[in-house]
């Protein structure tokens, strides 16, 4: 009976994911800073370029390893061709990974409850939804190093086949490490590692189990290196090892942050169950409610938060790997204390649930205003769209407070996850359709290759470009970072054609020497921009 529940459930998620993650995936055009640029490092892997060393613009990109472009360029073989579907068929398909995994982890740590409802709960934060929604590395990252952390652990407790579970474990770090280089091996080895010292359990490090894991790591990695050195040479691993990667952790770049960064942008992407986190925490480490799987969770959340806030470079997305954890303190919490349940103990919940409901009231009586004051910059219909969010969003809350009210236990958890199920399937349906119109450079490099001849070469101007290669299909691009050699390309003999901020424009044209004409404008995100030519054209 109980296997029939646990696959009644995986189905119910494979499901909720499929739609949250799936519906409309293709619907808008790829986005800076990283959609439009992986989409095209994949695309180059197709056009010939080379499998073991990605490309961006016929040059060598050093950024990032292969496996992520490997699975686009895969998907869209399969689908027959390169779109913006197959560029985030790999996220949406690693994110419902993901969702799993942690179902599979919370039951074995907790019970079938907590894991079902920390699958949930990670599945429906808006930081998640987004990663699991883009062309972005991070949500294949987070699957290999959830699974590499899920099965270092379990592993050590199995009185047989430990070392299966731990050459699963090497196996997921090595694909971690594919991925993402160095990050892979650091997330699971801090906090397992950290987690079994911190426990004085020694022999987890002595296990002999380890060795053929380890000699699986070695080899495949070893052999990829090897490979790598081949076709790019010391400087290509150099490159991609240590001045693209390590270097960006220790030295100030263009992602340096504060020590505090992530303090203040974690609660607002974990959005709507941040509420509840300090509760679980509370509670979950109080002395009668304290287990060493709880302890466990905490210092999977609170070694990677506080290591990568030690490091200079932050974005948001880099701390996706720790919200599993987070996801699954929650569901804990919320596995033995129901929203909707009575008594004195169940306030720890019940506080924090009438703040959200308060709070999601507020938010939907302001969408309208917003809309209409704010967003008519972005959107064709603010009115429209401004209306039905604030019906779902303040639906919401008062659905969830009426199940509160008469204890309906875990019914307003439901309809929190429902209403986030369908602002996501509104927003990826109706308002990043809309919002594209804003964000997509497609328009503009529409116009450039209007405007191009043959032999007419491409160019662009302290601008990152990548998404202006992707849909120009220009894969030839001139990178221009300061004036002297803009001036020089501009004076060419042959036609050229530059992108360009129009402030920078504005500057050119006090220049008497230039001989230059606008092509096209337009506003691609904040940026206005302006293509000019050394040509006369009609």
């Amino acid at each position: 009976m109980k296997m029939k529940k646990s696959i009644l459930f995986v189905f119910i998620l494979l499901a909720f994911g499929g739609v949250l993650f799936f519906y409309n995936l293709g619907g808008w055009d790829l986005w800076n800073p990283d959609e439009p640029r992986y989409a095209q490092v994949a695309k180059e892997m197709l056009q010939g370029e080379g499998w073991i060393i990605p490309h961006l613009n016929g040059e060598v990109y050093f950024d990032k390893p292969p496996l992520f472009f490997w699975l686009i360029a895969g998907t869209a073989k399969l689908i027959g061709g390169m779109n913006e579907a197959a560029a985030r068929f790999p996220s949406a398909l690693f994110g419902i990974g993901i969702v799993l995994l942690l179902f599979f982890l919370g039951k074995k740590l907790f019970d079938e409850k907590a894991g079902l409802l920390a699958a949930f709960i990670l599945a429906t934060n808006i930081e998640f939804i987004w990663l699991a929604r883009r062309a972005s590395i991070d949500a294949t990252l987070t699957f290999f190093t959830t699974a590499a952390i899920t099965l270092l652990y379990l592993g050590f407790y199995q009185k047989r086949g430990r070392w299966g579970f731990y050459l699963l474990a090497y196996l997921a770090m090595v694909l971690a490490v594919l991925t993402k280089l160095q990050i892979g091996v650091i997330v699971p080895v801090f906090v397992i590692g950290g987690y079994f010292l911190f426990r004085r359990e020694f022999g987890f490090f002595k296990d002999s189990s380890h060795i053929p894991g380890i000699a699986l790591f070695i080899a495949i990695i070893g052999g990829w290196l090897a490979l790598a050195y081949l076709s790019g040479g010391g400087d290509y691993l150099w490159g991609l090892l240590y001045q693209k990667t390590s270097s960006r952790l220790l030295e100030e770049t263009s992602h340096t942050r504060p020590l505090y960064y992530y303090l203040v942008n974690f609660p607002g992407n974990f959005i709507p169950w941040i509420f509840f986190l300090p509760s679980a925490l509370i509670y979950g480490l109080s002395h009668k409610e304290r287990t060493k799987e709880f302890v466990f969770i905490v210092f999977w959340f609170a070694i990677i938060f506080v290591a990568l806030s030690l490091f200079k470079a932050k974005r948001e997305l880099y701390l996706l790997p720790l919200y599993p954890a987070a996801a699954l303190m929650v569901g804990a919490l919320l596995a033995k204390l129901p929203l909707g349940a009575e008594g004195a103990v169940k306030r720890i919940c019940s506080i924090p649930l009438m703040v959200m409901i308060v709070l999601l009231a507020l938010i939907a009586m302001s969408l309208p205003i917003v809309a209409a004051l704010k967003g008519s910059f972005y959107l064709e219909h603010p009115w429209e769209i401004g209306l039905i969010t604030a019906l779902i969003t303040g639906g919401g809350a008062f659905l969830a407070f009426l199940a509160h009210r008469y204890r309906r236990r875990d019914l307003p958890f439901y309809i929190i996850v429902a209403m986030v199920l369908a602002l996501t399937l509104y927003g990826a349906g109706r308002i990043f359709p809309e919002i594209n119109k804003y964000k997509s450079a497609r328009p503009l490099a529409q116009a450039i290759v209007g405007a191009m001849r043959p032999g007419d070469q491409l160019g662009i101007y302290q601008l990152e470009g990548a998404n202006f290669i992707y849909y120009t299909g220009y894969n030839q691009m001139r990178w221009l970072e300061d004036e002297r050699k803009l001036k020089e390309f501009l004076r060419s003999s042959q036609g050229v054609f530059c992108i360009m901020r129009e402030r920078h424009y504005k500057l050119l044209q006090q220049d008497p020497t230039l001989v230059i004409s606008v092509v096209a404008t337009g506003q691609v995100g904040s940026k206005h921009l302006a293509v000019i030519s050394n040509r006369q054209l009609p």
